[in-house]
């Protein structure tokens, strides 16, 4: 292979690598996608909203499983992850049912607040 070509085959693979790394950086979050939900699209807004709840409850009960064969302070430690994890979910929840039963005049506004909580419960599960 001359020069040229392996220079060639380089920047080709390099393109290619960057254009993937790219392709997945640029996939919105689940919170990006709950914010970008108009008011026509209530049901599938609500359904992946139902989908990161879900996900909060295996987290949860991670959690639970590891504070039952843990003992002092990392016990004590996913027992409060648990409790934060759990009131911010709540939250989210309520959110949530208001989101389900919002009037395209308040969707705005309601979406916001979903998408809030459930950014907050987000950053707790981390």
């Amino acid at each position: 292979m001359t020069g040229f070509k392996r220079a060639a085959a380089v920047v080709l693979l390099v393109a290619t690598s960057v254009g993937s790394w790219a392709a997945q950086s640029a996939e919105p979050s689940h919170w990006e996608k709950v914010k970008a939900f108009t008011h026509e699209q209530k049901k599938e807004a609500v359904a992946e909203g139902k989908k990161l709840i879900a996900a909060t409850d295996k987290k949860i009960t991670e959690l639970g499983k590891q504070a039952k064969s843990s003992t002092g302070d990392v016990k004590a430690g996913h027992e409060k992850n648990m409790a934060e994890l759990k009131a911010k979910k709540k939250e989210a929840q309520v959110h949530l049912e208001k989101l389900e039963k919002a009037s395209s005049k308040a969707w705005d506004a309601t979406k916001e607040g979903f998408s809030n909580a459930y950014k907050e419960l987000q950053q707790a599960s981390k």
